[in-house]
């Protein structure tokens, strides 16, 4: 079921990527394509507006007419640009739609014969397609012009041929489409990656969230199959008192403790996970810090038969969060006292170098593994199962302890204590 559903997110991610990546594609094509197609036309609109509005022009093509019939000698030369005789022509037009310049025209009248006047768009812009004498199509922009005070002559007709830049754009536009499709594949393939990639952190956060749960689930099942066990065992005998069954409801207690610091541990490890939970540093002078929470591990492990020494460097105020560092420090101070017997050593070093506070926890217990030093910070790690069994631990410690760490942007690391045990070097930066 997680297979199938874990499959339908990624291809719904790919989808989206995919679709994403296409309409970006297809709207920037077309955007560029419009930009372009414009952009060269409008040199040619540009020319035809200026002529239209040049009205010593106009005269000078109607005039023109008058001397080509009168045979009578022409006017001088235009005091702006005169078109282009290849790619920009002028036809008169009489009312009744007939050509009335075709000795000027000279052979390009040909190209002209399929040609009709049209009234509808006066002094506008448009696009004319017409064929020629070979049946060739040719395109051109044009503007129709009344003309005033001319009885034989109704309209003028500015044309531009249009066909190079046609051809020019027909080309970037198959261009654009084979560099359109070959981006189209890219995205497949992108799309397909970020859909990968996507899914990444969701299938790791979806593992850890089932080991979480079954872990957390075995963890509390024990403590509270033994309470059970025990309860039932107290109705089996209703006539004991309290002081007969003391025993078994200090079992019961026992167990009712270590099920409210586990579920006190996996609440902060699953705010934790949220990141809903901040630090508060305020200024702390470490070293009486240190020693009030120290001197009851000191006198614990005197009890114990253990060395307990205590190490700490000049007097200083830093920032840190009191609450999580003092957890911290029970963490590794509950193991120390754990993994080692009687006889054995316990150091606790503190000092502020190099911009560092460092903090050092030496042990001469059992030690661990050079195997098992990264391990043991992940949750619900168990090491050999004699030694849980012995300390009764449920692997979440050093992983919250890691998380303190992290928060306050230190270091945590093991290393082997000679001749024998465990030492955890702690650092911070000072600020």
């Amino acid at each position: 079921m997680n297979k199938q559903l874990n499959k339908r997110q990624r291809f719904n991610y790919f989808l989206m990527n995919l679709v994403s990546f296409a309409s970006i594609f297809l709207i920037l094509g077309v955007i560029v394509f419009q930009l372009v197609q414009t952009s060269m036309y409008q040199s040619v609109d540009n020319d035809l507006e200026r002529l239209a509005t040049d009205q010593k022009f106009i005269q000078h093509q109607l005039m023109k007419k008058e001397q080509l019939q009168n045979q009578s000698p022409m006017l001088g030369k235009l005091d702006g640009p005169p078109p282009n005789n290849f790619q920009q022509q002028v036809i008169l037009w009489s009312a009744d739609g007939k050509i009335l310049n075709e000795r000027e025209l000279g052979s390009r009248l040909y190209d002209f014969q399929a040609l009709k006047l049209s009234t509808d768009d006066l002094n506008k812009i448009a696009n004319v397609q017409t064929k020629d004498s070979n049946d060739r199509s040719l395109q051109f922009r044009s503007i129709i012009l009344p003309t005033e005070g001319k009885e034989d002559i109704a309209y003028i007709q500015l044309l531009v041929n249009t066909d190079p830049i046609k051809g020019t754009v027909e080309r970037f536009k198959q261009i654009l489409i084979i560099c359109m499709i070959i981006f189209g594949l890219l995205s497949i393939g992108l799309s397909y990656f970020l859909s990968k990639w996507f899914m990444k952190p969701i299938l790791i956060s979806w593992k850890k969230q089932q080991e979480f749960v079954e872990n957390a689930s075995h963890e509390l099942r024990t403590p509270l199959a033994i309470i059970q066990a025990k309860l039932e065992k107290l109705f089996t005998k209703p006539n004991h008192t309290i002081m007969q069954e003391s025993e078994t409801i200090a079992l019961s207690l026992d167990e009712v403790q270590r099920l409210s610091q586990l579920t006190s541990d996996l609440l902060l490890l699953a705010r934790s996970d949220s990141n809903s939970l901040t630090l508060e540093k305020t200024p702390v002078k470490i070293n009486h810090f240190l020693n009030t929470l120290l001197l009851p591990y000191q006198e614990l492990a005197i009890a114990e038969e253990k060395q307990f020494t205590i190490d700490l460097g000049e007097e200083q105020q830093l920032f840190f969060d009191k609450k999580r560092i003092h957890q911290l420090l029970i963490i590794l101070l509950d193991n120390a006292l754990k993994y080692t017997s009687s006889g054995e050593r316990i150091i606790v070093f503190s000092t502020v170098k190099n911009s560092e506070w460092i903090i050092k926890i030496s042990d001469t217990g059992i030690g661990i593994p050079d195997d098992k030093k990264a391990a043991v910070f992940e949750r619900f790690y168990r090491g050999e199962e004699s030694r849980n069994r012995k300390t009764g631990g449920n692997g979440i410690g050093l992983a919250i302890a890691q998380w303190i760490v992290d928060e306050h942007q230190g270091k945590i690391e093991l290393t082997d204590t000679n001749p024998k045990g465990t030492t955890v070097t702690l650092r911070f930066p000072v600020k």
